[in-house]
Formats: C-alpha cells, sequence, structure tokens
C-alpha cells in the first residue's frame, strides 16, 4: 500500500463527474484542472518514495540504473483512455526540481558503499555509463544547422546527488566534476556540489573546497572576474562547505558564515531567494561549529559569535558599527566586497543600514541550537525565550516562535518529555489566557444566540461586552497563529529527540496534536473557528505534526501512524500545495524507511542533518526555493542507519524468521519478537536469546548495539526433522514426518526439505526406491535408515549401516571375515560402553541404532559352526595348523577374545 501511494510512473485514475449542462469544451478543461491537481501530488513523491527504497536494489556493473519516468497522464473510465496533461498551462520550470527529485530517489535504491563488493561495482567508468544521451551528443555534430538543442537532464543531477550521499561521487575525477559542471544544467551542479560535500563530510578536503568556494562569489578575490552565478548554486556551495566543515570550526568558514546571514541585497537576479540563502548560511554555520558552543574554541573568541547571533535573531544593531558594514558582503577575502560597483547593487530592495530579522533571524536561530546542542546552557536558551506579553508577540513573525522551541530544546536537550504535559509547558501564559478567553466568549455566544435565553437573562449583555473588550486588547490572529506553530515546534522537536526510537508515549503526544490540527482544518463549529488560524499556517503545522510523527517511527511501519498519514494525504484540492504533498509523501517513505531495515539516528550529527532535510517551511510550486532550498530534503540520508537485525541459515544460506526474546537492562519482563527485528535508536538491550525449538539455542550479548552502526546477523542451524517457519508456520508438517513416507515422490520431497545433505539425498533417490520387487526388505531398511539419519543428522554413518545389513542378510554357507568380526566387535564396545557410562551428553549421541548392533551380533554368533573337539584340543594345545583345518577359527577367537598365545602354547 506504501508503494502504491508513493508511485508516480503510472498514469493517474482519473473520475470527473460530468453535470448534463456541461458542455464538452468545459468537460475537457474539466478535467484537465483535475488532472493538474493529481499530478501535482505525483509530481512530490520522489522524496518519500526515496525514502521507501533505500538501499534495496543491488546493481550489477554491466547495466544502467533505471530511472522511471514521472507520468503525467490519467486514465479516464469507462474505456480507461489516456489523457496527458496540458503543459501550457504550466510554467516552463514545472518539472525541473521533481525530474531532479527523481533521480535522486532512483540513486538511493544502491546500497552504502561501506560494503568491498558495491565499491568494486559502482566505479568511474560505471558513473559515466549512467550519464545520460542528450540531442546533441547523438546527433555526433554532424548537423549543427538542424536547429536542434540539447534536451537537459534534470534527473542526472539528482543521481549524481544521491552517488554521493551513498559514498560513490568520489570515483568520478577532477576533469569529470569539470565537465559535470561546464556542460551541466543547474540540478547537475547542485547535485555535485552536495554529493562530493556530503562524500567528504567533515575531512575539509582542500580540491572539493576549492571547487565549492569557486562558486561563492563572497569568498573570490579582487582580482576575479564577478561570475553570474543562479542564487541556487550559491546556496548549494554554501550548503556543501557546511558539510565538508563539519565539526571542524574553521575560522575563515565561521566569519564567512556569519557574515553572509547579513548581507545586504546584491544582485536583482537572486534577490528572490534571500531567505533561502541567509537559512543555509545558518545551518551551514551550524553544523560547522556543531557542538563547540560549550568549548572555547581558540581563535574564534574575538568573533563574538553569540552576540552576533542574538542579534540577527532580535534585529537590534546597537552596540557598535560592526554590523553597519556588512552591506559590502565578506570583507575577509575581498570578494564581493572590494570589486562591487554601482552596477551590482540591488535597485529593488534598500534596507539602510538595519538587520532585516525575518531574513535572517530563522537562520541565525537554528545556528545557535546547534552551536549548543545538549549543552543545557540556560544563559543561551533565555535569549531563545518565548514572548510574554501581547506586544512582544505582535513583535515577532509566528513561524519564527516554533523556530525558537526548536533550537530552545536543542540546547535543553535532556529536559524534553514525551508527553502532551510537556508540549503546553512550552506555549507562554498570554496564549494560553487569550486562547481560553477567546473560547469562552465563543462558548458563551452560542449559548446566547437561543431568542429564549437571550431574553431570560438580559444582564449577560454586560459580560460580553466586556469580554469583547478584552479580546480587542489584542490580535485573536496573531495568538491563534502563535499557538499553532509553539505546538508544531514542540512536536518537530519530540521528533528530533526520538527520532528512530519508535517511543510510543511521544507518538501518542504527536498524534493528538496532529489530530486536534486535522479537527481545525475540517470542523466548522464556531469553538473550533475560534481556535483555527489561516490555512496556510494550518497546513504548514499539520505537515510538521506529520513528519515529526514519521521521525519518531521511522522503520517500523506502525499501522496507526499509517492509517493517519494515509488519511492526511487523501485531500487533493486547489488549497493543497506541492510543498504539502511532498510532506505527507515524505511522513510515509520515512515510515517504511529502507523497506522497514533503516531507522534515525539521534547523535548531534544527525539531528543537523533532520532539521536541515524537514525544516518546517514546505515550498508552494514545484519549482520553489525562497525559504528552502529543495535538494538538501535529501540530507536526511546522512542521519539513516541500518538497524535491522536479521537470522541467516548457515545450510541454506538464506535469511530465515526465528522468535527471539530480547533482555532489557531495567526490566525482569523480556521481549518477545522475532526475526527480521528493526532495532530501534537508543534500545536498551542486554541479551539476545532465540526461543525455538527448530534451530540450536543461540545467546548473543547486545550491550554494544547502541554504539556500533550495522548489527551483526544472527547464524542459526537448524535441526533435522524440521522445517523453517516459513514452509511450515504451524508446525504440522514437520510432525507428520515423524512416521516416515511410502510414496516416492512424496519420501523424496520430504527429504529434500528436512535436509540439505547432497550425500543423504542421492542415497535416496539411487538407494530407497527401486523397480524390482524382489528387493522390498533392502528398500525399506534404506529407507528407515535414510529417514534416521535425516533426523540425527548423521549421513555419514550410511556406509556403516549398509555393511551392517550386508552382515545380517547373508545367506548360505558364507563364512565371516575377520575383518567383518573385527567391525562388528567395535560395534559391539561402542554400545556396552555407552550403555556404561550412561551420561546424559554421551546419551543424546546416538551413532547407531541399538536394536541394529544386537542383530548384527546375533548375526555373528549364528555364523560360527565350532565342533566341542576343536575346541578342547586348542585349549589343551594339542591342534596343529588349526587355521588350515577352518578358516573361520580365526575370526571365532577375535569374536569370542580368546588369546592367541594360549592356542600357541
Amino acid at each position: 500500500e506504501a508503494t502504491r501511494l508513493l508511485r508516480s510512473s503510472r498514469s493517474l485514475f482519473l473520475r470527473v463527474p460530468r453535470p448534463p449542462e456541461l458542455s464538452d469544451h468545459d468537460y475537457e478543461r474539466s478535467k484537465q484542472d483535475q488532472l493538474l491537481l493529481l499530478c501535482r501530488r505525483s509530481i512530490s513523491l520522489s522524496l518519500g518514495r526515496g525514502m521507501l527504497t533505500l538501499g534495496t536494489h543491488n546493481v550489477l556493473s554491466a547495466e544502467q540504473l533505471l530511472i522511471p519516468n514521472i507520468v503525467l497522464a490519467g486514465r479516464v473510465p469507462p474505456a480507461n483512455g489516456t489523457l496527458a496533461l496540458d503543459m501550457t498551462s504550466c510554467p516552463a520550470n514545472f518539472r525541473v526540481w521533481p525530474e531532479f527529485h527523481n533521480g535522486v530517489a532512483a540513486g538511493l535504491r544502491l546500497p552504502h558503499a561501506s560494503s568491498d563488493k558495491n565499491e568494486r561495482t559502482i566505479t568511474r567508468t560505471w558513473i559515466k555509463f549512467n550519464k545520460p544521451v542528450t540531442i546533441q551528443e547523438s546527433s555526433g555534430g554532424n548537423n549543427n544547422n538542424s536547429g536542434q538543442t540539447p534536451t537537459p537532464s534534470y534527473a542526472h543531477g539528482g543521481f549524481l546527488m544521491a552517488l554521493g550521499l551513498r559514498g560513490y561521487l568520489s570515483a568520478l575525477t577532477t576533469t569529470d566534476l569539470t565537465d559535470y559542471l561546464t556542460q551541466g544544467t543547474i540540478t547537475t551542479t547542485a547535485g555535485i556540489f552536495l554529493g562530493m560535500a556530503a562524500n567528504k563530510r567533515g575531512t575539509c578536503d582542500p580540491s572539493v573546497s576549492k571547487m565549492l568556494c569557486l562558486h561563492v562569489p563572497s569568498l573570490l578575490p579582487p582580482s576575479f572576474i564577478p561570475m553570474d552565478l543562479a542564487s541556487t548554486v550559491q546556496a548549494a556551495a554554501v550548503a556543501g562547505i557546511g558539510l565538508l566543515y563539519q565539526g571542524s570550526s574553521h575560522r575563515l568558514m565561521t566569519e564567512f558564515l556569519l557574515n553572509e546571514i547579513g548581507r545586504q541585497p546584491m544582485k536583482d537576479q537572486n534577490s528572490n531567494d534571500r531567505e533561502g540563502f541567509a537559512l543555509v548560511c545558518g545551518l551551514a554555520l551550524g553544523i560547522v561549529n556543531l557542538g563547540k558552543g560549550t568549548s572555547t574554541v581558540s581563535g574564534l573568541e574575538d568573533l563574538r559569535i553569540e552576540e552576533r547571533l542574538h542579534r540577527y535573531i532580535s534585529g537590534r544593531t546597537d552596540g557598535g558599527s560592526e554590523f553597519h558594514g556588512r552591506k559590502e558582503g565578506f570583507e575577509g577575502t575581498g570578494g564581493g566586497g572590494g570589486n562591487q560597483g554601482e552596477m551590482d547593487r540591488n535597485s529593488r530592495i534598500y534596507e539602510v543600514n538595519s538587520l532585516n530579522r525575518d531574513i535572517t533571524a530563522p537562520g541565525a536561530t537554528l545556528a545557535l541550537g546547534l552551536m549548543y546542542i545538549k549543552s543545557h546552557n540556560v544563559s543561551i536558551a533565555s535569549s531563545l525565550q518565548l514572548p510574554e506579553t501581547h506586544f512582544s508577540l505582535d513583535y515577532i513573525r509566528p513561524d519564527l516562535l516554533s523556530l525558537r522551541v526548536i533550537s530552545r530544546s536543542l540546547i535543553l536537550w535532556n529536559d524534553i518529555e514525551p508527553t502532551s504535559e510537556w508540549i503546553d509547558f512550552q506555549i507562554p501564559s498570554i496564549v494560553k489566557n487569550s486562547l481560553n478567553l477567546m473560547k469562552h466568549a465563543a462558548t458563551r455566544a452560542m449559548a446566547l444566540s437561543d431568542v429564549e435565553q437571550m431574553d431570560a437573562q438580559p444582564t449577560n449583555a454586560e459580560g460580553d461586552d466586556k469580554a469583547n473588550k478584552e479580546i480587542t486588547d489584542f490580535d485573536p490572529q496573531a495568538v491563534r497563529q502563535a499557538n499553532a506553530f509553539i505546538i508544531a515546534g514542540a512536536c518537530f522537536s519530540l521528533g528530533l529527540k526520538y527520532a528512530g526510537s519508535a517511543n510510543r508515549a511521544a507518538a501518542s503526544a504527536i498524534i493528538q496534536r496532529a489530530l486536534w490540527f486535522l479537527e481545525l482544518r475540517d470542523n466548522k463549529d464556531t469553538v473550533t473557528l475560534t481556535q483555527r488560524p489561516d490555512n496556510s499556517t494550518l497546513i504548514t503545522c499539520l505537515c510538521t505534526a506529520a513528519i515529526s510523527l514519521a521521525m519518531v517511527m521511522a522503520g517500523t511501519g506502525d499501522l496507526d501512524s499509517f492509517r493517519l498519514l494515509r488519511a492526511l494525504r487523501w485531500k487533493c484540492d486547489d488549497g493543497t500545495l506541492y510543498g504539502t504533498h511532498m510532506a505527507f509523501g515524505a511522513a510515509i517513505g520515512l515510515l517504511f524507511l529502507g523497506g522497514g531495515k533503516c531507522t534515525l539516528g539521534s547523535r548531534p550529527e544527525d539531528v543537523a542533518m533532520l532539521i536541515t532535510a524537514f525544516y518546517p517551511h514546505f515550498p508552494i510550486l514545484s519549482s520553489d526555493n525562497q525559504y528552502h532550498l529543495q535538494p538538501l530534503r535529501h540530507l536526511y540520508v546522512l542521519a539513516v542507519h541500518e538497524r535491522i537485525l536479521e537470522a541467516v541459515d548457515v545450510d541454506s544460506n538464506e535469511k530465515v524468521c526465528i522468535p527471539i526474546e530480547l533482555s532489557l537492562a531495567n526490566s525482569n519482563e523480556p521481549v518477545q519478537a522475532s526475526t527480521p527485528f528493526l532495532v530501534a535508536n537508543d534500545s536498551e538491550f542486554v541479551e539476545l536469546r532465540s526461543k525455538s525449538d527448530r534451530y540450536y539455542p543461540i545467546v548473543v550479548n547486545a550491550t554494544d548495539w547502541n554504539t556500533r552502526g550495522n548489527l551483526t546477523t544472527l547464524f542459526v542451524k537448524r535441526k533435522a526433522g524440521h522445517l523453517s517457519y516459513l514452509q511450515d508456520p504451524n508446525g504440522l508438517r514437520s510432525l507428520s514426518m515423524q512416521t516416515g513416507s511410502a510414496d516416492r515422490e512424496s519420501f523424496m520431497k520430504s527429504i529434500k526439505l528436512f535436509s540439505d545433505d547432497a550425500m543423504l539425498t542421492s542415497f535416496a533417490k539411487y538407494f530407497c526406491f527401486s523397480s524390482f520387487d524382489d528387493d522390498k526388505v533392502f528398500e525399506r531398511f534404506c529407507s528407515d535408515i535414510a529417514y534416521e539419519c535425516m533426523k540425527e543428522e548423521k549421513s555419514e554413518i550410511l556406509p556403516i549401516y549398509l555393511k551392517m545389513f550386508r552382515i545380517i542378510e547373508s545367506k548360505g554357507p558364507r563364512k565371516v571375515s575377520v575383518e567383518n568380526v573385527w567391525d562388528a566387535k567395535l560395534l559391539r564396545t561402542y554400545a556396552e560402553t555407552r550403555e556404561r557410562l550412561g551420561d546424559e551428553s554421551v546419551a543424546s549421541l546416538n551413532l547407531v541404532n541399538q536394536e541394529s548392533i544386537a542383530l548384527l551380533c546375533e548375526r555373528i554368533d549364528d555364523s560360527f559352526h565350532i565342533s566341542e573337539s576343536i575346541l578342547l584340543s586348542l585349549a589343551h594345545g594339542h591342534a596343529e595348523k588349526w587355521w588350515d583345518n577352518d578358516q573361520s577359527l580365526g575370526a571365532f577367537l577375535v569374536w569370542s577374545e580368546v588369546p592367541i598365545r594360549c592356542c600357541m602354547a
């Protein structure tokens, strides 16, 4: 079901009712309008599909990786005719970034590069083999005047980014990267930047750093000619710098990023994405100095990072002239500062010497939280305090309140509790009291709507006037928006704290708030409308709650969460935006992360990647990068950990399902589960034990599972006489084999099912059944010993059994040889010793059946016919050359354990 919901490679089912008065032209127009709404959802599903199929495909070196097409067509019943979408009504860049996301989703199907096999398969040659061929390349340059323009491949840029996220893009050389950057599209450039930075994350690689810095004008020296770079390319380069210098506290990059957050607008064409660029700079600053706020880093004290970030958040510029010169950009290298003339200045925006807090606050807020993550610095957390008066509440944009809650929770990490009370505690008292006052006024208005009640209580009009006067003292819409965004930020904080933990308490608290948002969206009663913010705020908060729930239950496939997310995505109308569909699709994909094999981590670097990927502001259109760079949505891959516990049968080398028991550190009640089992993040398991009577028992120490990356595979061995749980779920077929089978076909089938021994299978095939009727006794004997050897796993004893049968069933005057007597004597000694010891460990090892040994001994005794006179002669030593007179006499002496020296005396 999840795969069907996230599929975009098939035609969409289009059912449009037709009223009788509707003309053919209007009906066709209505079908196109409905198809456009469905296609808007279809093109947004690639992000969630990449999560669902993460690491589920093993590619061969001789085959290309198939990137499925995004089908923009519908099937119209009853004939199921195909109706293509009319692209004339869509913008020119309608498919650019959806195709990029589709390429990333296809590339993320590859396994991680940690396996040696994958590194040998995905090489530089294989990557270039997957490069698409454009019209210009396929023509070979022979028809230059044909008028054909090269067809851009936006999906290939996403494919390159996916290779970097999976650890393969470093196989490309510098010349390969240069070809991609000079001949590729914007999506290819962004994919190369983010892919290489993710591949070299935290290494400060000089070659990659030079490539990224070359595409940031503020880092170029004054002698460089200014380059006309798209804002998307610059934002991708800055994000790559943050990944490349993660946790290094590099001074040059720290100073550069700190100045770029408050940079004045430069050129006109890059002024539309200022918010997204400033946010990327803030996130990159937090990643470069991740968790470094608690320690004093040598060489960065003079930058006064905390003070300047606080100014970016509050918007105040008092305290010196240091901020007033930022209009010229980063002054450390001169690029963008020394060579900026009048023609490079922005003619559309003029901000004098003040700071635009609406642009600088989001990035600065998150940067401060990432720098002091898990530090419990109360002083820094107090600077992110929520407003306590209506005046200060009107002074802050509502969506910034959610970012303050998130950053404050990052700092006070251990104070986060998975309860609804903790979420309510984040709401300031001024917001709670105002909201309760509005609810009370709405309830009273509903009670007074009845004319009879108004006549019976004429004095309530004065109370209504008083309540209305109190409500007019503040902005009701600002209170509603603040309440919604604060709750959404608290839910997002719970998602970060308990990411991948499958914490039921946290999931219940988030589900409760998501249902509340859903009620505000759908219900129309007076009390609900009193609490309801504007539609864009409500949808954003609902998407944030859905993503938060998916982060907590990542990889578990929880059915309750899945039902809620499936109900949320159902709505598809004009009010449902592209980003809304993307958020709900990502939540579903995150719930089934890696096909149920992966989960999310909660380490500081994982939290930083999750904030960057699931930033709670989603695009309006498919080409929207104004508030958040769309390629950053895929950085969640860097926070994914494969935590699946699987069992493999050592005989068949197949993955099997076995029941297991997991012991907790602080509980006497173990957890009952079965493999494959997804070990949640921050698990407290100390020991694992198998609880199956079909497999031999194993015990595994589980105390180091939290510190280990990938979990070890459990190798188990199936007991003979039993089938796997997949073949025999209830154990009935294993019991039915205890009586054996007389049918050749069923017997051979059972032998192959219960044993993988080639020797036993061949023996059953050639010895247990024949086409001659006079050999039934031998066939029955072979069937019995084959069943016994299969049940007790001792196929090596088959030759001994065959030799015993030949001795027992020998007829006529044939004598028993001395060699056979020695073999029988050895078996008799084994049986006597085993009976005499009586040890349980020895008693459980029955190499040869006791009844067969008894029959053999009886047959040996009956084979000797020695007269008493010969025995008397041997006893008195009068027999001469007795071995010439009777050949069986020596075998008899060996069997009877008569000393030879007595006979020779």
